[in-house]
């Protein structure tokens, strides 16, 4: 399940770095293996200067809540996402301990 989750986020991360948004990883349930059905997924991310110079101000919020709404469609899941450059320190403790990356 791991590899097949890893497989199809390296298939979306082709066509959303080109918008300067990178799926990092995931995280949770799914990466540790105890994922039911109704589990979300949580994706670790991080965005470029493309992503920042195409959407300034509020555009920042909506272009990410359209991706997760994009990301919530194809994997067929709730996303929750997280960004890499601005985790707490609890944050790192636990979700860059336990990330699958792709």
């Amino acid at each position: 399940m791991k590899k097949e989750l890893a497989e199809k986020l390296k298939k979306i991360n082709i066509s959303m770095k080109k918008h300067g948004f990178i799926i990092e990883g995931f995280f949770g349930s799914h990466a540790r293996g105890d994922a039911k059905k109704t589990s979300d997924l949580d994706l670790l991310y991080s965005i470029n200067n493309v992503f920042l110079s195409q959407n300034k101000g509020f555009a920042y919020f909506q272009k990410l809540e359209e991706i997760k709404s994009i990301l919530s469609k194809k994997l067929k899941k709730e996303i929750d996402l997280a960004p890499k450059n601005n985790l707490s320190k609890t944050g790192e403790k636990y979700i860059l301990s336990e990330v699958i990356y792709v």
